[in-house]
């Protein structure tokens, strides 16, 4: 059976007096960035991108106690256009690519908490090797949204048109033959390369909006095609987290 929009998700955690309408419309929101959820191996090229998963858990027990209650990229762009509910604090949680630990780690300790997260999708990671295909489904019935990283990562800069309409129509559509009609709606560049080039390819294809590297919050006033995000490393710690969603709401 295909996973897709059929069965119903959590409804989520709205915690005490949401934002509605004007000020829903106007919220400015931190939306993290998260890799690999695991230890990492000795010598491997990039510890930035691991975070351990004990670690992990802190940070977002940290976040839940300072107010902020998780939500989908999708649900903060429904309150940007029509005023629909958030929280009075809400964060995206994000993760680029597709790895199993994912769904070993993340997952588990989201669903504790009652928060979605965001899975960007790279189809060569799908599978052996990578995240599996009833690991997202399993993702997708927690409330999660699975949206496109490409079909390979490469650098949308330096590719031709024709590899770049593919690298953004191809994943869309694998996603969806896969997962149901409704996901891949929004894009997150892979490894933050964009330009107005590639912007304009991926408004083509059909996206709703894309998430970059750059670091800031997600503000409705911004370029939907351009939103920035908070990075989380493996140095970082939970009081690290907060300070840097803090940083870049001052910094906006």
């Amino acid at each position: 059976r295909r996973g897709g929009r059929g069965a119903a998700a959590p409804q989520p955690d709205l915690g005490p007096r949401p934002l509605r309408g004007a000020a829903a419309r106007r919220a400015r929101v931190p939306v993290l960035m998260y890799h690999l959820v695991a230890s990492p191996p000795a010598g491997t090229a990039y510890p930035e991108l691991w975070v351990q998963p004990r670690r992990f858990a802190a940070e977002m027990l940290a976040l839940r106690r300072a107010g902020y209650r998780g939500v989908t990229l999708e649900a903060v762009l429904r309150a940007w256009r029509h005023g629909t509910a958030l929280p009075r604090r809400p964060v995206v949680v994000t993760f680029d690519d597709g790895s199993a630990s994912q769904y070993k780690h993340a997952f588990p300790t989201l669903r504790g908490l009652g928060w979605p997260g965001v899975l960007n999708l790279e189809l060569h990671d799908l599978g052996p090797g990578g995240i599996r295909v009833r690991e997202v489904r399993a993702l997708l019935r927690g409330g999660w949204e699975l949206d496109s990283h490409t079909m390979s990562h490469p650098d949308l800069t330096a590719v031709g048109d024709t590899r770049l309409r593919t690298e953004l129509v191809a994943s869309r559509r694998a996603i969806r033959r896969r997962f149901g009609a409704g996901h891949a709606a929004l894009f997150c560049y892979p490894a933050g390369r964009y330009d107005a080039r590639v912007e304009r390819a991926v408004r083509r294809a059909g996206y709703a909006a894309a998430t970059t590297t750059q670091p800031g919050l997600a503000s409705p006033a911004g370029d939907r095609f351009a939103l920035p995000r908070v990075r989380v490393t493996g140095a970082e710690r939970p009081a690290g987290v907060l300070a840097a969603i803090s940083a870049a709401a001052r910094s906006g």
